[in-house]
């Protein structure tokens, strides 16, 4: 009876391998909006805060759209999802080449393409994982999420050749045709929701566990809370302190914006070690506690980071912050999954991914509110750390004992 899902296991990985695609092609288009921003000033003479608006709207449409996504994935199945959103998201690329105003450049990069982006994130990728990877869990994960990473390192320089040679429209339309005409069937085509035998098991134990689990019975869970808890000071001190500040505070202490932009690049190269290292060593030695050391090793970095004051010592600090930046994301996707399982496990892991989005853009704001007010990026930095040790202490304190478990007996 054992034998039929270990002849699976080869197209496991393949499923793995299709979700690091996806990934790679939603996370690397996510990330151009950069590459946008000179360009619509200089044709439509829009200011920096203007266009910098679509991001934040971006981070708000994706925060949002990724319980749904999670939902979906567990009823649907994630290839639908996946498939859907990525066809989503080459319809919003190919559509940014008809941006004129700024009203279309929020709906159609801001919403449109951050909505596709949220359903071609690790939220299906967990779902999948959880349905066809019976061990290794947290290493299937650390490896799709390499994907946002590798997506990041060819997607984005790949367009900017393309700008370069064709104009932005051009480079935008073709992009979008692409993903429409090749990403988006690749991966209905291939990836499939279910091993052999795994619909037929996953509906009987629906049958026998009940419907989903609604949000309300989510909420009461500790474990959930604990998991949203750190994973907001993962989005603060990620997207929201080092994502958006480390340039700038390069800049302040006289490092020049190239050596700063190289260091960032460098950072995130780390990033695809220290997913895939941290999911594999979560996997033969517990997810929480490598969870929490994780993060223990991001406040240390933070530490750090205040007395970087030569280019050498900010490449020291990417390394060592690329190996614990994405870290988080295989042990708390693989811990979520685990907890909640069938019933709610990617509406769980969308939630928590909600907290995230909701701590990189809350990081944005105050890191900028309080360099202005206090001159100086340090109280920021100190304060990231400190966040850092309360999320390892919530990490440590996660239950292993499964929601379904948790739960109360029914009257």
């Amino acid at each position: 009876m054992r034998e039929a899902p270990e002849r699976e296991v080869p197209y496991a990985w393949v499923v793995v391998a299709l979700a690091f695609f996806a990934l790679a092609v939603g996370m690397g288009i996510r990330s151009t909006l950069g590459l946008l921003v000179h360009p619509w000033e200089r044709e439509f003479g829009w200011d920096r805060a203007a266009v910098s608006l679509t991001a934040s709207v971006g981070f708000l449409v994706y925060g949002l759209s990724q319980p749904l996504a999670g939902r979906w994935a567990d009823r649907y199945g994630p290839r639908v999802v996946f498939a859907g959103s990525l066809a989503l998201i080459g319809l919003s690329t190919a559509a940014v080449a008809l941006v004129r105003n700024l009203w279309q450049a929020y709906l159609i990069f801001g919403a449109g393409l951050m909505a596709g982006v949220a359903g071609a994130s690790n939220v299906p990728a967990a779902v999948a994982i959880a349905r066809w990877i019976k061990r290794r869990k947290a290493l299937a994960v650390g490896i799709t999420m390499g994907g946002a990473a590798a997506g990041q390192l060819v997607i984005v320089p790949a367009i900017a050749a393309l700008i370069k040679a064709w104009g932005w429209r051009t480079a935008f339309l073709w992009t979008g045709i692409a993903v429409v005409a090749v990403a988006a069937p690749l991966v209905g085509l291939f990836l499939r929701n279910d091993p052999p035998g795994g619909a037929e098991a996953r509906a009987a134990a629906d049958r026998s566990d009940g419907p989903a689990m609604p949000l309300g019975a989510i909420a009461r869970q500790k474990n959930f809370w604990w998991l949203a808890g750190s994973f907001w000071v993962c989005g603060l001190t990620t997207a929201g302190l080092i994502d958006t500040h480390l340039i700038p505070y390069a800049q302040d202490i006289h490092i020049d914006p190239i050596t700063a932009a190289t260091a960032f690049g460098v950072l995130g190269t780390f990033n695809v070690l220290g997913t895939i290292v941290s999911g594999a060593v979560s996997d033969r030695f517990g997810h929480k506690w490598v969870l929490g050391w994780v993060y223990a090793g991001r406040a240390v970095t933070l530490v750090f980071l205040p007395m970087v004051r030569e280019p050498v010592m900010l490449f020291v600090f990417a390394v060592a912050f690329g190996l614990v930046d994405f870290a988080t994301v295989p042990p708390t996707t693989t811990l979520s999954t685990t907890l909640f399982g069938r019933r709610a496990g990617g509406t769980v892991v969308g939630l928590v991914s909600l907290s995230h989005q909701i701590g990189s853009a809350m990081g944005s704001y105050a890191g900028g509110f309080i360099h202005d007010a206090a001159g100086s990026y340090l109280p920021f930095f100190l304060a990231g750390a400190a966040w850092c040790i309360a999320a390892a202490a919530m990490s440590w304190a996660i239950a292993d004992t499964p929601a379904a478990e948790a739960a109360p007996a029914p009257a």
